[in-house]
């Protein structure tokens, strides 16, 4: 988890919190199960966001997406052997 301190409240399309899973399999598997399980819209701008019931934005991401590479220790990413050969694609909501 990361939290910052910030000096000036932003936006709400801003503030969020995020989920990570290993890989894009994790993400699909999360997408069906919130699109066909449980009848949760996904924001259409993001592979994995969605509101809760109380309007608070959730953001499921994946350690193959290298913008998130931050998060981690660069050994730890060496260690899991992620590497960065593309951009991910934005994927559609079914």
């Amino acid at each position: 988890m990361a939290i910052f301190e910030v000096e000036a409240l932003q936006p709400d399309r801003v503030k969020h919190f995020g989920l990570m899973v290993r890989d894009a399999k994790q993400i699909q598997e999360v997408r069906k199960k919130l699109t066909k399980k449980y009848k949760v819209k996904l924001h259409p701008d993001f592979r994995c966001d969605f509101r809760d019931p109380w309007g608070n934005r959730i953001q499921v991401g994946d350690l193959s997406d290298e913008s998130v590479v931050w998060l981690l220790p660069y050994q730890e990413v060496q260690k899991a052997g992620i590497t960065f050969a593309s951009k991910p694609q934005k994927e559609k909501c079914s």
